[in-house]
This record gives C-alpha cells, sequence and structure tokens, in this order.
C-alpha cells in the first residue's frame, strides 16, 4: 500500500470512528436521538475530515516538514487556532438549525469557545499522530538511503580498481614511463608521481563521498597527461573551469569516468587521434560537467557501468535524477552532466 493510500485508509478509520463515538455519547445522554441528531454527528467528523487535510496540504505545500521544532510549532499553534474556531462554527452553526441538542437560549460566548478549545485539543491530537508517523518513515527512508549509498560507493571503488584503473592501462602507463627514463627523466620521474597519485586517489576515495571540483580535475590533469604520452601526438586535450566553481562538490571520479569513456570510445578508435575538452560551468543552480572528444557517436554504446555507477550516487546524494546527455555536436562527441551545485 501506497503513502498516499495509507493516509486515505487512516483519515477516514479515524474521523468515522469519531463520528460513531459521537452517535453513541448521544444515544447515552440525550433524549429524543432521531436521524438529524445522527447525521449532526457524521457532519461534525466530515468537517473535522475536511479541515485535518487543508491542514496537512497547508504543512506540506508551504514547506512546514523542512523546519526546525520550534519554528514548526510557532506556525502550527495558530493555524490549529483559526482552523479550530472555524471548523467549530461551522459545526455549532448546522446542529443548531437541524437538532435540538444545543438550547439557544443557554448557548453563550464562552460555551462556544470551550467547543472550539475541544476541537483545538482534536486537531492538536490530529497533528501530533501525523508528524510522528511522518518522521518516523522519513527516518526509516533515510537509513535506507544511507545503506544504499554505502552500497554504491563500495560498488563504485571495486568498478574504479577493475575498470578505470586496470592492468591494461597500468601496462601501458609503465611502459611509457620505461620509455621515458632514457629520453627525459625528469618527465618520467613526473610521471611516475601522477600514476601514484592516480592510483592513491582511487583506492582511497570510497572514504569521502564527494569531493571537489579543484582535486578532481587535478587527477584527470594527471590521467590526460598520462594517456598523451602514450597516444604520442594524437591526444591533445585542454581542462576549462571557472575557479569560482573549484569548491563545488561532486562525487569522486566523475570526471574521471567521463574522460576516460572519451579516451575508449573516441580518441582511441581514431587512427589520427584527436582533441579532448573537459569544461566545467555553470547553469542556473546547476553544476554542467562537459567532456568533449573527437569522433563519431556510435549507436548501441552505452556511458559504461562506472559512469551509470556514478549517476546513481548523484541521484542517492543529491535526492534528484542526474541529467546526463550523450550528444554528436561537428566532428565531436558531447557528454554532459548537470547535478546541483553543493559546497
Amino acid at each position: 500500500m501506497t503513502r498516499n493510500n495509507s493516509y486515505w485508509l487512516l483519515q477516514s478509520i479515524g474521523w468515522f470512528t469519531y463520528a460513531l463515538i459521537g452517535v453513541g455519547v448521544a444515544l447515552l445522554f440525550y433524549e429524543n436521538v432521531d436521524f438529524w441528531v445522527i447525521l449532526a454527528q457524521f457532519f461534525s467528523a466530515g468537517v473535522m475530515f475536511l479541515s485535518t487535510h487543508l491542514l496537512r496540504y497547508k504543512i506540506k505545500s508551504d514547506g512546514w516538514l523542512k523546519l526546525k521544532i520550534q519554528k514548526l510549532i510557532l506556525r502550527l499553534i495558530p493555524t490549529l487556532i483559526v482552523l479550530s474556531l472555524l471548523a467549530n462554527g461551522i459545526v455549532v452553526g448546522y446542529t443548531t438549525l437541524t437538532t435540538e441538542i444545543i438550547d439557544i437560549e443557554k448557548f453563550s460566548i464562552t460555551v462556544f469557545f470551550l467547543f472550539a478549545f475541544q476541537t483545538f485539543v482534536y486537531f492538536a491530537l490530529w497533528t501530533a499522530v501525523y508528524l510522528i508517523i511522518y518522521f518516523f518513515r522519513n527516518y526509516k527512508k533515510e537509513e535506507v538511503e544511507k545503506w544504499r549509498l554505502q552500497t554504491a560507493v563500495k560498488d563504485a571503488e571495486l568498478i574504479a580498481l577493475k575498470a578505470q584503473i586496470n592492468p591494461h592501462f597500468l601496462f601501458n602507463a609503465l611502459n611509457n614511463i620505461r620509455a621515458l627514463i632514457l629520453e627525459d627523466h625528469m618527465k618520467a620521474r613526473d610521471m611516475v608521481s601522477h600514476l601514484s597519485e592516480l592510483l592513491r586517489y582511487s583506492i582511497q576515495f570510497n572514504n569521502n563521498e564527494m569531493v571537489t571540483v579543484k582535486e578532481e580535475l587535478e587527477i584527470v590533469n594527471k590521467y590526460l597527461e598520462l594517456e598523451s604520452i602514450h597516444y604520442e601526438n594524437r591526444l591533445h586535450y585542454e581542462i576549462l573551469s571557472n575557479d569560482e566553481l573549484g569548491m563545488c562538490k561532486i562525487p569522486p571520479m566523475l570526471i574521471q569516468l567521463m574522460a576516460e569513456n572519451a579516451v575508449k570510445h573516441g580518441i582511441s578508435q581514431i587512427k589520427n587521434g584527436g582533441d579532448i575538452l573537459v569544461s566545467i560551468d555553470k547553469e542556473d543552480n546547476n553544476l554542467v560537467l562537459e567532456v568533449s572528444n573527437t569522433g563519431k557517436l556510435k549507436k548501441n554504446v552505452g556511458n559504461g557501468i562506472g559512469l551509470r555507477n556514478a549517476t546513481e550516487r548523484i541521484r542517492i546524494l543529491f535526492d534528484s535524477e542526474p541529467d546526463l546527455e550523450l550528444a554528436q555536436q561537428g566532428n565531436m562527441v558531447r557528454s554532459r552532466l548537470k547535478l546541483p551545485i553543493e559546497k
């Protein structure tokens, strides 16, 4: 049963029970209980049903559930008071017109406010039960999401170790570095440092759910530098990023995965090689990650298990569906990922 169906079921059962209790009280304490008296009890329950539903709508539409408890109470109390006075006025008016339960001559403003206070208590109890159920369900949901995130992070680590920093890449990198030792030992030393940092980043990123764009780009630069040696003059790359976006948080290995896809499905498939452009920009309140590479977009070629896993982590971390686009633009294939900005 869905959450919405559960709400309507509990709401109906609760206020129908309230009406039955009202009928029972009328039968015990009043004489000449007729159809109109019974109908008045169900009318009262209907007003309470509608009032609490409007209260729920107000709470959800105005975002009160995201407020701290003190601010939530400060908004609820005056709302409940107004709602109690209105609901009680409608019920008293209808009951007075259709039954003889209320003696007009003995009825006073004091009695009205006593009835309104009773209604306020009912609404306050309803609100307390609603909030308890809501927060309990959210707590359970957060626990489930937490475990899902931990599982996704574990999977991402295994994928990174198996697919991203794979033996084939290491073999090429080490062979290229060995060749450089005789030609340019200083550059060879730099390449060893790049490879070491790339491996360490891949192994250790499981300790962090998020990294900064700046940290990620440093690793991407080292990765592309290593690959540019392997492909010699066939690979040219450029990284463009707004400095203001450097501290934005993203899942680790995200841009790295996009860059590797560009090398694997683009540059490696072209005899004369090509270019890779990594671009980080802002669009409205979203961070836009783009990696473009020379090549043609092939049909039936997915984004790869690594990138699919990364987008799943985005969905969990940001509680929103990732906006991933793969398109052909001239002689370039563009991979574009949009996600909320988080600092």
